[in-house]
């Protein structure tokens, strides 16, 4: 969480002796604390990586190139044969399982992307959101008259974490119960390690089933919900999604309007009461979260790289001649630190404009959800402040920061 001045590129002088410098598939090299140091300190010349599963990519970093890659219609996130069933397999993703992996809203592109993504883009309208603040604004309340201003507390555990499990639950119609049920097992997939393959399984089938359960719910009883109204769809024009694109969708909404956004609000938390007098100035100048949170979400990039990306036919990158079917990655987090498109990009500026960062990623992909997200942090911290004006950290920053690829664990401070 450490503001840093932008130095050399660590991979300007070459590759590393292995001839890869972003490996994905080395629990080392995603939990290692220097990586951050290394990778968003500043953008360098596309490097040679391998992804989750092992396979090897381009590594792209600069700002200018990843908006053009997550843009260009010559790359796709489907990859060519079999390759991508071989990596999920290799990751634990059980067999059976792995069409429905392979399904999601993130592996599309083309046709089948423009016939399913806007089955959810209504449900996070700008409408839609503003009409949801009053919620928002009443679970914060709620969670902070929980807090006990004469202890220790985490505020990942006690606010973070419920917020926005509740708000997407609510939205897509996810009951108390069912909450919990998929969080006992989403949960391996968001700590303090990544999860090995032997995890992999087990946790979802646990996802899987919940979900399927939850589906079976509101066909039998349609309610007010967006899970609701897909399913509704979906038995109204079964052209329209498949069930099993039905139920990767689901679990890529609860997961992404879950995980993701928990990690930005306590980063949001960090970043602010690591320097108090932000805080300050945010409690004084309320029309600053307007360019305040798009400034944590360029700093702290809390989803740190892109949906991998697949050539269809060769592309020039940067020099580099990506053939047909070879992959290419993009780290969001280190091209929002790039210095001809961020000046004095390792501070963080409450007042940047313009800040066209890629926290959400770009292009067709870009989150949906990106408005819910930044809403559910502008009430939850600005409440926060408001309510407890003392609140500082309990522990140094550095300590609660998060590593690189893996996401801050705790957040405990004094409320007063």
């Amino acid at each position: 969480m450490t503001e840093t001045a932008r130095s050399e590129p660590a991979c300007a002088g070459g590759p590393q002796p292995d001839g890869v410098e972003y490996d994905l598939s080395d629990p080392a090299f995603v939990t290692d604390p220097a990586a951050a140091d290394r990778w968003l300190s500043a953008p360098r010349a596309a490097c040679p990586g391998r992804s989750l599963d092992g396979s090897p990519v381009l590594v792209v970093t600069r700002y200018e190139t990843a908006r053009e890659v997550l843009s260009d219609p010559r790359f796709t996130s489907r990859p060519p044969g079999d390759s991508h069933l071989r990596g999920l397999l290799r990751q634990g993703v059980p067999e059976d399982l792995a069409p429905l992996m392979s399904s999601t809203l993130l592996s599309m592109d083309g046709p089948d992307h423009d016939r399913v993504r806007p089955l959810v883009s209504a449900a996070f309208s700008a409408k839609r959101i503003r009409s949801l603040r009053p919620r928002i604004d009443d679970l914060v309340c709620g969670l902070l008259d929980g807090l006990d201003p004469e202890r220790e507390v985490d505020l990942l555990a006690e606010l973070a974490d419920p917020l926005p499990l509740s708000v997407i639950g609510e939205l897509l119609g996810v009951d108390e119960e069912d909450r919990r049920r998929w969080l006992a097992s989403a949960r391996t997939f968001s700590g303090a390690n990544p999860a090995t393959p032997e995890e992999t399984g087990p946790a979802l089938r646990g996802i899987v089933a919940v979900l399927t359960e939850l589906i079976a719910k509101r066909r039998a009883e349609p309610g007010d919900d967006l899970l609701s109204e897909l399913v509704r769809k979906r038995d109204e024009d079964e052209t329209r999604i498949s069930e099993r694109e039905l139920l990767a969708l689901a679990m890529l909404v609860i997961q992404a309007g879950h995980d993701s956004v928990r990690q930005f609000i306590s980063q949001s938390a960090c970043l602010m009461l690591a320097k108090p007098e932000r805080a300050e100035r945010l409690r004084a100048e309320p029309s600053l979260w307007r360019t305040a949170l798009p400034e944590v979400m360029r700093h702290a990039t809390p989803v740190k790289h892109a949906f991998r990306r697949f050539a269809t036919e060769p592309v020039e990158v940067e020099g580099r001649t990506v053939g047909a079917g070879e992959g290419v990655l993009v780290v969001l987090a280190t091209a929002n630190h790039d210095e001809d498109q961020f000046p004095a990009a390792g501070t963080l500026d409450l007042e940047r404009t313009p800040n066209q960062h890629l926290g959400f990623s770009h292009g067709p992909h870009f989150c949906p959800g990106s408005s819910l997200a930044l809403a559910q942090a502008e009430i939850a911290l600005s409440r926060l402040f408001e309510r407890f004006p003392g609140v500082r950290l309990a522990a140094p920053a550095e300590e609660l920061a998060p590593r690189f690829l893996v996401g801050m664990q705790r957040l405990p401070v004094h409320l007063r």
